[in-house]
């Protein structure tokens, strides 16, 4: 029980120790808190932006981990991804409280996450020895149903309203190298 114990508090260790090597210059780093479901982006040791958001549900949580901003994507399309009729076609609309909304894909926005480590119970994994074939893709974006965000439903993203992530998007620097982008971190509070 012990060796567990000690093997945990130095897995945790190791990850925040990472991940703060992991911090960017001048282009700042965006903070997800889980727990809490808020998002900050912080960039000379200053807060410069704070929104809520929603995350991952328990079956699919937002993985805790860090890394960078590797794309931003004006206007990105969404496709249906569960199995079954609608599978792979674009998603149109989506069920908010009020009812059906349409999807104002003028205003979605996406920042692809580029994980380096990701902490699993017991382990922090190096992005590059994770496996590669059906890779699960994560990222924050733009949600059509603002009255999600605060929750934890989505399948890993991370979601923010459209307003927030019109703010966000632009103090964000993406780099495919990661050498001048934008850092993240995902972490519980």
């Amino acid at each position: 029980m012990w060796r567990r114990v000690r093997m945990y508090v130095i897995c945790v260790l190791v990850f925040v120790a990472l991940c703060e090597v992991a911090k960017a210059g001048g282009y700042g780093t965006i903070v997800i808190h889980r727990k809490s479901r808020f998002l900050e982006f912080v960039r000379n040791d200053s807060i410069v932006f704070a929104a809520p958001v929603r995350v991952g549900k328990r079956n699919f949580p937002t993985p805790l981990g860090c890394g960078y901003i590797g794309e931003k994507r004006n206007r990105p399309i969404f496709r249906f991804v569960d199995p079954g009729p609608k599978q792979g076609q674009l998603v149109d609309s989506a069920e908010c409280a009020g009812g059906k909304v349409r999807v104002n894909y003028k205003k979605m926005r996406a920042l692809m996450l580029h994980y380096d480590f990701i902490f699993l119970p017991r382990k922090i994994v190096e992005r590059r020895h994770l496996k590669t074939e059906g890779e699960e893709r994560f990222s924050i974006h733009s949600v059509t149903c603002s009255e999600t965000i605060g929750q934890a439903i989505s399948k890993g993203c991370v979601g923010i309203s459209i307003p927030d992530m019109l703010k966000l998007f632009e103090f964000v620097r993406a780099d495919p190298t990661g050498i001048r982008a934008t850092q993240f971190r995902v972490v519980d509070d």
